[in-house]
């Protein structure tokens, strides 16, 4: 079997997810880098190291052999940028923050162009929406009828954290506290502990102390805790499924996370999806699964007459 040819992703946009999808491409073995296109005041700005090497245009028809896309630019930006790069032929992906209405009217909007031009897109190719949307979907597919509260910040207990902190064995603490969907209170602690010191013993001395009694306590041993502070954004998606006969579901996602990271790998994968899917005139709602870098595919859903799909549907 020939070897596949790596795909040709040009980056529009050069801002912070622009230059992690150009690091994310140069370091992959399937793709390589065509074009950075830039706008002309900063076309002659200095590039990192690693693509210094790629051309610079200020158009996308200045590139040349682009396979997709990368539309990394601000979301008020996308819909004349996509309109500018579909005339090509070229698919695009984009990761406009639209959400609701906003971004169905987004596609709709997208899908003219794109079928006119006969070319795919995948929008919403995100953090949020894409990502996020998908551990939404998932958790509402398996507790029915349940409840899902969403926090984008966790609040800090100073008292709690310089309890936690006074542990012996504990190098550093931080203490958050979150609500539940049914309003109770919950205490995350993340300690980092001195060498050799044992973590359920200080488990169990943080949440026999007077200020954890009672309370919904959990502790988690971090490598740094410096490092867990510098992460980035945190986020806990809370979903209760419905009391019934087969049980009462909790299913709960706690995360810190880089989102500009997270959505240029979601864009990364979102072209090497689209490679994958049917060239015409229909949506293939498809389910991709990445694992070490292979994408397996399964069409679930057609429609007829659209090149546009949900990045959320990617992974469903």
């Amino acid at each position: 079997m020939s070897p596949v040819k790596p795909l040709r992703l040009a980056v529009v946009g050069f801002g912070r997810v622009g230059q992690v999808c150009a690091e994310l491409t140069s370091l992959s073995h399937d793709l390589s880098l065509a074009a950075i296109v830039r706008r002309a005041a900063s076309a002659g700005g200095k590039l990192p190291e690693t693509v210094r090497s790629i051309p610079v245009t200020t158009h996308i028809g200045q590139a040349r052999d682009v396979d997709v896309a990368l539309l990394c630019v601000p979301t008020n930006a996308v819909m004349e940028t996509a309109y500018q790069i579909l005339q090509h032929g070229i698919p695009i992906v984009d990761c406009a923050t639209l959400h609701g209405e906003a971004l169905h009217a987004h596609k709709n909007a997208i899908h003219k162009v794109a079928f006119h031009h006969r070319a795919q897109a995948i929008v919403g190719a995100g953090w949020d929406p894409g990502a996020l949307s998908v551990f939404r979907s998932w958790f509402a597919l398996l507790t029915p009828g349940g409840a899902t509260e969403m926090r984008h910040h966790t609040g800090i207990s100073l008292r709690h954290t310089t309890m936690a902190r006074s542990v012996v064995g504990v190098k550093d603490a931080l203490c958050a506290e979150v609500r539940a969907t049914d309003g109770r209170l919950q205490r995350y602690v993340y300690v980092e502990l001195e060498k050799k010191a044992d973590a359920n013993t200080i488990t169990q001395a943080i949440r026999a102390d007077p200020l954890f009694l009672g309370e919904d306590t959990q502790v988690f041993p971090v490598e740094s805790l410096a490092e867990l502070e510098q992460e980035g954004r945190g986020v806990v998606l809370d979903r209760r499924g419905p009391p019934g006969r087969l049980g009462h579901h909790h299913l709960l996602l706690e995360a810190r996370l880089d989102d500009t990271v997270l959505t240029a790998q979601v864009m990364v994968a979102a072209a090497r999806a689209l490679r994958r899917l049917h060239v015409g005139p229909r949506d293939l709602v498809c389910g991709i699964a990445a694992s070490g870098g292979n994408v397996i595919e399964a069409a679930l859903h057609r429609s007829q007459h659209s090149h546009v799909i949900f990045a959320e549907s990617l992974f469903l």
